[in-house]
Formats: C-alpha cells, structure tokens, sequence
C-alpha cells in the first residue's frame, strides 16, 4: 500500500509539473515570480546549474591564465536567477572571478533575481536585440526559451557581444535534451566553431 501511495504521489507531480509546462508554454505569462521559481525547481533547474557551473569553469580555466580576469558572463532568458546561483558557486570554489550579467525581458522575474542576489547585473531586454557594445563577454549563456526567436537575429547578436575566442553554451534540457541539427546549423551559420552538440552544445567565437 506504503508503495502504490508514494507511485500514485510520483504520478500527481509528474501531472502537475505537466500542466505547468504547457501553462507557460502556451500563455507565456511569467508575472508570477514565486510560481515560476516552484517550477523551475521542480524541473530540477536549480541542481543544473551546478552541473552549468562544472561546464563553464572548465571553459573559462585558460582565459583567466590568458590574464583576462574577471570573467564576463551573460545568460539571457535568466528567470528567476538559479543558474547564476550555480555557475558563480562553481566558479567562485575555482577561484574564478567573474561578472555575471542577467538579462530577461520579464522586470519582475528580474527584480526576483536581484532581491536574491542572484548575480550583478539585472538588464530588461530582448536576447534578439541586445542593449550591449559588441565584443564584452567571455562567456555566453541560454537554456530554454529557444521557440522564442522570431526575428532570427538570436545567433548574429550572441556572436556580436562575445569577445574572440569566447563561449556560447546552451544547455539542453525536456525530456529529449539533445542539440538538434537545425541548432548547430545557425550557430554556424553566424560564424561560430562548434565545439560540442551532445546534451549541450558549445560554441566558441573565432
């Protein structure tokens, strides 16, 4: 009994994080922070981070020995701020430092973020149309929100703002988290250097 209570448990959550999913897939509507962050974490968004985290302190190991502290970190799409909890832990027990910049195009899931201290920097804006100066990041990153681009100018503006020799890493996540062919052809086709399409795929500028 112990066990069909806790699979018929298993089975409510698994609806409800469901419903969820289309909730946001369909209206768009982030105008609950509080809510979002409940999904996020159910989705496990906040124990990925870390794993980000590992991804990008890997990454940026050689630009620190190439005297460019500190590193210059972007992720658009930022939410609530959980993969900034987790990349500036991992890179901080590496010693790394680093400036981590949040953009989102939601202020309320921004100010979340910031009343957190979920990062340094907190821009409302469009990750197709970049309020930034060309060449600023090391580092780039988005998961998620990749039916968001109707302007096809995403990959243009994220190879603009990376400095040469810089990362754009993208995290896959769903339930089929693997990086589609359509993906690497765009990232390509703005000029990037695939340098891994498995469950993430990594980019670096030339």
């Amino acid at each position: 009994m112990r066990t069909r209570g806790r699979r018929n448990k298993e089975s409510q959550l698994t609806d409800e994080l469901r419903c969820e999913m289309i909730f946001y897939a369909t209206t768009h509507n982030y105008s609950d922070a509080e809510r979002y962050e409940r999904f996020a974490i159910d989705c496990k968004l906040d124990k990925k981070a870390l794993e980000i985290g590992a991804v990008v302190r890997g990454l940026v190991s050689d630009l620190r020995e190439r005297g460019r502290p500190p590193v210059q970190i972007l992720e658009t799409a930022s939410a609530t701020g959980l993969t900034a909890v987790g990349v500036v832990a991992e890179l901080t027990r590496a010693r790394i430092m680093c400036i981590y910049t949040s953009l989102d195009a939601e202020q309320n899931l921004l100010n979340y973020a910031c009343a957190r201290g979920r990062g340094h920097k907190f821009v409302q804006g469009d990750f197709e149309a970049l309020p930034f100066s060309d060449e600023i990041f090391d580092v780039y990153i988005m998961m998620g929100a990749a039916g968001y681009r109707p302007k096809g100018t995403f990959y243009s503006e994220a190879y603009r703002v990376l400095r040469s020799g810089g990362y754009y890493v993208m995290p896959q996540i769903g339930p089929q988290p693997t990086v589609s062919e359509r993906e690497k052809a765009d990232a390509m086709s703005a000029g990037f250097i695939i340098i891994r399409a498995d469950n993430y795929l990594i980019a670096q500028k030339s």
